[in-house]
């Protein structure tokens, strides 16, 4: 059902160089947005330039330049929200230059942590 869906969210990277991604990861919100975001499953893609989700539905994503990262962390909550799991949770700062935040359950969560701590 959702292959499509990712097959369009992945079609702007073709022939760009993506340093990690995955697929399907479960998106916890981001802080700038309050508690009453819905939480939803998406693709999370890693470039050279950027750390990029989509969500599949509804249509939202966030775009986070490497250089406007200033921390890392894995904490299992984030927005009051729990799998009771790490989660991959990327500090940085937003449009209104604001320290803001966004965090995923991600596979390979330890492998993501290093390659982004190792960029930034």
């Amino acid at each position: 059902m959702f292959r499509k869906r990712i097959k369009q969210i992945f079609e702007p990277y073709m022939g760009i160089p993506i340093v990690k991604y995955a697929p399907n990861v479960n998106f916890f919100g981001q802080e700038s947005k309050g508690l009453g975001q819905v939480r939803g499953n998406g693709s999370l893609i890693l470039t050279d330039s950027e750390l990029y989700f989509e969500m599949w539905w509804p249509n939202r994503s966030l775009r986070i330049p490497r250089q406007i990262i200033t921390k890392i962390e894995t904490p299992k909550w984030h927005l009051k929200k729990t799998k009771g799991t790490p989660l991959l949770k990327v500090y940085f700062i937003n449009n209104q230059g604001k320290q803001d935040s966004a965090a995923w359950i991600v596979p390979d969560l330890q492998n993501w942590v290093s390659i982004l701590i190792g960029k930034f």
